[in-house]
């Protein structure tokens, strides 16, 4: 079966060059061919570095390909566009579609790749010499597709416009912008772009910035947000107000900052303040790994930043592990009171997927592998690993209902046998893939089983609410 369905994968990956095909060419000129060759290199490379996707394949020459990163006319903001369009027409119109921001660091040596600098490598976890990306994913169910990217720079390159010049950082973007900054302009340019998401998420190295915050709440975004566990609040509106003067004779300046008598508290002191019966266990989803499960608190909570004339009014959620319950997540949401608390926990849920998003497009697609110095070729790179995870999406979703559990990996399989001239062996590369399908679903078989649940499998996509 998987050789009768995916055997023509090639024609498949040319049907997206010719869908992309106007953003690589001009009136004089095109660069689609070496486009191809970055895609079919991709998907045949072990590293997907210039020289050896030119290795793998026959007539690619490394030049064209640094050519087609660093010095060829395109923009690579158009076809990250298109390529959200593209998503949105699989992803988007759920009431579980969103919009998930995160960043990601690769690690560097030396100092002059665009915004390079020692700073926070999350997958590290330690500072490092890295560089980071802000990335906006747009995910329904168990899919998050890579949308939107922006490239961070840190102070000391934002002073030094030698240094921003040298790599070729355009002057309307050497400016400090904060990572919680790039990614609210990701989620207003996917609203231009018309994308249908219901909801915004992101992680608490967002969420600590009430700004970030306030600014999703006032654009009319509805968010799901993490925040930490030293976050804090009000549990009933703090209702700021000037002090009184302490004799309307005395002369110097009157009161002029807001103050308030409500007690202050973290979300960490509330959550530990709550006796045993008011978890609400929840089950979240099914998953390969079993039925998700977890407990859950919820209640209205008041922020305030002190400079504000009123609070805002949103609610606290807070998700610990069943079997981990040291595991405790924290969350601010702005959505209707009135929801109920095993939706709002599924969609607190959801933020994994664009760490699964980054995971693939990483070991599978080739995003941390590149040999580029430049903001355009930071830049220009990302797209074109975008459009490949795209279309790894893309063949999924076709695929769903005869090849349910087909993965990246399967389809890079797949395509490393046919772009390499092996058809001869796809038989056997496909009996590979099947094996792969089989030891999957008796893999989630065993952990439903001993659940004492019905082993259930959501095809790819499903909706998770």
């Amino acid at each position: 079966m998987i050789r009768d369905r995916l055997g023509d994968l090639v024609e498949r990956l040319e049907d997206v060059s010719r869908r992309y095909h106007a953003h690589f060419t001009s009136r004089t000129r095109t660069v689609i061919g070496s486009v191809k060759s970055f895609l079919r290199g991709i998907f045949l490379a072990e590293r997907r570095n210039m020289q050896q996707m030119a290795e793998v394949q026959e007539s690619v020459d490394r030049q064209s390909l640094q050519y087609l990163v660093s010095e060829a006319k395109w923009d690579h903001q158009a076809v990250q566009d298109q390529i959200a369009q593209d998503a949105d027409r699989l992803l988007g119109g759920f009431s579980d579609s969103m919009l998930l921001l995160d960043e990601t660091a690769y690690g560097k040596k030396g100092k002059h790749s665009a915004g390079v600098a020692r700073q926070w490598n999350g997958r590290l976890g330690k500072v490092d010499n890295c560089q980071v990306g802000v990335f906006a994913a747009l995910c329904r169910g168990t899919v998050a597709a890579l949308v939107q990217s922006r490239l961070y720079l840190p102070d000391e390159w934002v002073k030094d416009g030698q240094r921003c010049k040298k790599a070729g950082i355009p002057v309307e973007n050497c400016e400090l912008k904060s990572k919680s900054t790039l990614a609210l302009e990701l989620v207003a340019r996917t609203r231009q772009l018309g994308l249908r998401y219901a909801w915004v998420g992101a992680d608490a190295g967002y969420g600590k910035e009430p700004r970030f915050l306030r600014s999703l709440a006032d654009a009319g975004e509805r968010f799901m947000v993490d925040v930490h566990r030293t976050q804090r609040g009000f549990l009933q509106d703090p209702k700021p107000s000037l002090p009184a003067a302490e004799s309307t004779k005395k002369r110097g300046r009157q009161p002029s900052r807001l103050v308030t008598h409500q007690p202050v508290l973290t979300v960490e002191g509330w959550a530990k303040s709550q006796p045993a019966s008011a978890w609400q266990e929840i089950s979240v989803r099914h998953t390969t790994l079993g039925l998700l499960r977890v407990q859950a608190l919820r209640t209205v909570f008041w922020l305030w930043d002190h400079e504000e004339p009123q609070a805002r009014r949103w609610t606290l959620l807070v998700v610990r592990e069943l079997e981990n319950p040291s595991e405790i997540s924290f969350s601010l949401t702005n959505a209707d009171e009135s929801l109920a608390t095993q939706l709002l926990v599924q969609v607190q849920r959801q933020r994994f997927w664009i760490e699964n998003a980054f995971g693939d497009a990483k070991s599978e697609i080739g995003l941390a592998d590149y040999e580029v110095r430049t903001w355009t070729g930071w830049h220009r790179h990302m797209t074109l690993c975008m459009l490949a995870q795209l279309f790894t999406i893309e063949q999924r979703f076709e695929e769903s209902e005869s090849i349910p559990m087909l993965s990246t990996r399967d389809v890079r399989t797949l395509l490393s046998c046919l772009l390499s001239g092996r058809r001869h062996l796809l038989e056997r590369f496909c009996q590979t893939v099947a094996d792969r399908q089989r030891q999957r679903w008796k893999s989630i078989v065993s952990r439903y089983l001993k659940q004492g649940e019905d082993p259930v499998f959501l095809s790819v996509g499903s909706s998770t609410m």
